[in-house]
C-alpha cells in the first residue's frame, strides 16, 4: 500500500513539473489559483493543467471580432423588455396552464388573418379555458361564413360568364383552400369535393398545370373514384414525364387502393422514366413502398 502511494505521489510531482515547463514554453498563464489546484489535487490536477497548457492558441483576429461585436451579439439574443412577456410561440400558448396568456394569444389571432392560423384555432376550440374555446369557435364560425359567402359570389359570377377562365380558376382555388382548411366534415366535405371535381372536369388538358393536376388526383381519390384518379394521373404523367409529382400521385392511388399489380408495374416504369427526383420526393416514394418487396 505504501509503495502505491509513493508511485502516485511521484507521478503527481512529475506531471506537475511537466505542466510548469509546458506553460512557460507556450507562454500560458495558469495563475496562482490554477497552480494551487494542480498541486493539491493528486494526478487529476496536473492532468487539467496539461489540458490548459496544450490548448490551441486563440486566433487574435477572431478574438478582436468577437470583442468588437459583443454588443451586437448580446442584442441579438436578448428580447426587448417590452416584448419579453409576449414572446411565446402560438402553439405553446395553448398548452401552458395560464388562461391569461391563452386569452392574450387568442385576441392577437382575432386581429390577424385566421386562414394563416387555422391549425391553432382548431386546436383552441377544445381548450379547457371556456373563454379561449369561445373565442376560437367564434373566429372559426365567422371565417367559415365569410368563406362560404365568397364562394357563392364566385359561383354567381361564373354562372353569368361560364367562359371566363380566370374566374373559374379562382373559384377552384377557393374551393380547394376551403376543403384543406379542415372546417368541413362528413357530407358537407363530400359535397364540396364533388363541386370541386365538377368544376375541374370542365378544364381542358392544357389548363391543368402540375398543381391543379395533382389536386384533382387527390380529390378523386378522396371521392373513392380510383379509376378516374388513375386516368388523371396517367394524363399528367404524359404531360410531365420527367417530373416526380405525377408519379408520386399515381403511386399514392395504387397504395391506398392496395393495387399490388399496379404498384409493381409502376415501379418498373419509374426505373426507365428518367425521373428527376428530389430528396423529399424520394422519401415519399420510400414511404409508399415500405413493406412492399
Amino acid at each position: 500500500m505504501h509503495n502505491v502511494i509513493m508511485i502516485v505521489m511521484a507521478a503527481h510531482i512529475l506531471l506537475l513539473a511537466l505542466v510548469i515547463v509546458l506553460a512557460r514554453r507556450r507562454r500560458r498563464i495558469l495563475g496562482t489559483g490554477g497552480l494551487i489546484f494542480c498541486a493539491l489535487v493528486p494526478v487529476f490536477g496536473p492532468v487539467c493543467g496539461l489540458e490548459m497548457a496544450l490548448a490551441e492558441t486563440p486566433d487574435p483576429a477572431l478574438l478582436k471580432d468577437m470583442i468588437a461585436s459583443e454588443e451586437r451579439l448580446r442584442k441579438s439574443y436578448i428580447t426587448p423588455g417590452s416584448e419579453a412577456s409576449t414572446a411565446v410561440p402560438m402553439e405553446e400558448a395553448f398548452l401552458i396552464s395560464e388562461p391569461n396568456v391563452r386569452r392574450k394569444m387568442m385576441m392577437k389571432l382575432l386581429n390577424d388573418d385566421p386562414a394563416s392560423n387555422m391549425e391553432i384555432l382548431m386546436m383552441a376550440r377544445f381548450n379547457d379555458d371556456p373563454e379561449t374555446a369561445h373565442y376560437a369557435t367564434a373566429t372559426l364560425t365567422e371565417f367559415q361564413r365569410r368563406t362560404e359567402m365568397a364562394l357563392q359570389q364566385s359561383q354567381a359570377l361564373l354562372s353569368k360568364n361560364p367562359e371566363n377562365h380566370k374566374q373559374r380558376m379562382d373559384y377552384i382555388r377557393q374551393m380547394a383552400d376551403y376543403i384543406d382548411s379542415g372546417l368541413l366534415e362528413g357530407h358537407l366535405l363530400a359535397r364540396q369535393r364533388m363541386l370541386l371535381e365538377r368544376e375541374m372536369s370542365k378544364l381542358s388538358g392544357d389548363d391543368l398545370d402540375m398543381e391543379l393536376g395533382v389536386l384533382r388526383i387527390r380529390n378523386l381519390l378522396e371521392l373513392k373514384r380510383a379509376p378516374e384518379a388513375i386516368d388523371a394521373a396517367r394524363t399528367l404523367i404524359d404531360r410531365f414525364p420527367g417530373q416526380e409529382e405525377p408519379w408520386i400521385a399515381l403511386m399514392r392511388v395504387y397504395v391506398e387502393c392496395r393495387n399490388a399489380q399496379g404498384i409493381e408495374e409502376l415501379r418498373g416504369e419509374m426505373e426507365a422514366a428518367g425521373i428527376q427526383w428530389s430528396y423529399h420526393g424520394q422519401e415519399k416514394m420510400k414511404y409508399f413502398l415500405r413493406g412492399i418487396a
